[in-house]
Order: C-alpha cells, then structure tokens, then sequence
C-alpha cells in the first residue's frame, strides 16, 4: 500500500497534478468544514477547486442534525448546502409512523398486540435513535423475521443486537459502505469513481467508504494524529493537518 502523501508537502507541479487527477470531490462536513466552529480557510480551499472546474458535494452520516441546522452552519462556513445524506432515500423506501410505548405496559396481551406483524411493512433501518427501547428492537425482529423484508442500517449503534437474532446482516446505508457512494454518485451524476476525490476526517468512515469505491481519499488530521494514521490499517492517499493549509498553487 502507498504511503499517504502529505499535502503540503507537494510543490506547485506536483499540487497542480494532485488538481487535474479528479473532477468531481464528495467531501465530509464535521471535522473538515467545520468543528463547532467553521474551520480556518476550508471555505477557500472548495473555492480553489470550484475555480479548477471541479464539482463538490457535500456528504454526511449525520441523520440527527435538520437541514435548516445544516443550512445555518453552511452559512457561517461560506458555503452553499449542497449536501448529499445518507439517509436521504429512505423515506421512498418506508415510513414508520407508529412509535413504541414509552411507559411501561399494563398487560402482557398489550405488548403482545404491539409486537403483531403488520405484512404492509417492506424495510426496517436502524439509525440514530434517542428513543431507542427493548420494544423497538423487538419488533424491528419480528418484521425482519419475514426473509422478504429489507434489513437497512445507517449508524444505528444497536444494529448488532437484532443482527444476531435474525441471523443476517442489514445492507450499510452510511459510511463506510460501499452503497453510499454508490447512491453520491448517482445523486451527483458520476460516472467514474476514479476521478472522485473523497474528504474526510475519520479514517475508518471516510477513508474506508472511498477506498471500497474507488474514490481518491484525503484525510484531515482533525480526529487522528498523523502517527496513528500512518500506523494504521487504512490509509489516505492524500492527507493535511486541515484545508486551510495547502502549498502554493501558482
């Protein structure tokens, strides 16, 4: 494997290759754009690619955060919202309205009635979920109980626990799984993996949903020290302490 290249690094020639070897970027938000703040100078590094010809979306995991939130941080970031979610196709697929029970149940013939299957149900997806309870997942097991049902995940974190009841594995909505960038590049009419340039700030998310398909990767050091990521199983092609600090382009 290649040892990740450091940005800054690169001489006027060599950055210059680095912008004519992609044309389109898919780029994080948290830890790239902005931490609870917008980041110094990441906004002028998109508009550097913009003005190279290059398209740019933005992507995300985050499935808690509303779009008027996103719009808002955008906005201070100096930048357009041009976001790409991971949880954006999921209401043409099903919506569950129904919530389970937050007191407890009197009756056992109730709870009983809760966990009935209902055949109109074609997909359970496990995401963020702060009212996640035991009746929940129960039923997430009963509906995933019919083969025919879709078991989809996001960054649901109690996804393991159904998966051993069920005995199969969901189809990974979110990074790192392959069907997200499968689904971005779609969305932002992409042909060729090997012309994206995919930015983030975690390794095993960003870097992994890049390199299962086919992305260039550029990791930024926000969330890893440049020790553990050269030390570590995946690795970037591409990597810099932040987008605000870049050689000279001219």
């Amino acid at each position: 494997m290649a040892t990740p290249v450091n940005l800054l690094e690169l001489g006027a020639g060599d950055f210059k290759q680095f912008l004519d070897s992609f044309d389109h970027v898919f780029s994080d938000c948290d830890g790239v754009i902005w931490a609870k703040t917008p980041l110094p100078g990441s906004s002028d590094f998109f508009k550097l690619i913009k003005k190279y010809g290059k398209t740019v979306n933005y992507v995300s995991n985050n499935s808690i955060r509303t779009r008027d939130k996103y719009d808002a941080r955008f906005q201070a970031a100096g930048e357009p919202n041009n976001t790409l979610h991971s949880d954006s196709r999921v209401p043409e697929i099903c919506q569950l309205q129904e919530e389970s029970p937050h007191e407890p149940l009197d009756h056992y013939e109730k709870f009983v009635e809760y966990l009935k299957d209902d055949e109109e149900i074609a997909a359970v997806v496990f995401d963020s979920d702060f009212k996640i309870n035991l009746a929940k997942i129960y039923k997430a097991v009963t509906y995933l109980s019919r083969p025919d049902v879709l078991f989809l995940s996001g960054t649901g974190v109690f996804t393991d626990l159904v998966t051993e009841q069920v005995k199969r594995d969901p189809v990974q909505l979110g990074k790192p799984g392959k069907v997200f960038g499968e689904f971005a590049m779609k969305r932002a009419g992409v042909t060729d993996p090997s012309r994206v340039l995919f930015i983030g700030d975690m390794i095993e998310q960003d870097v992994g949903l890049g390199k299962a398909t086919g992305f260039k990767t550029l990791l930024v050091l926000t969330n890893i020290s440049e020790d553990k990521m050269m030390n570590h199983e995946i690795k970037p092609d591409f990597y810099a302490p932040s987008l605000g600090k870049r050689p000279n382009e001219d």
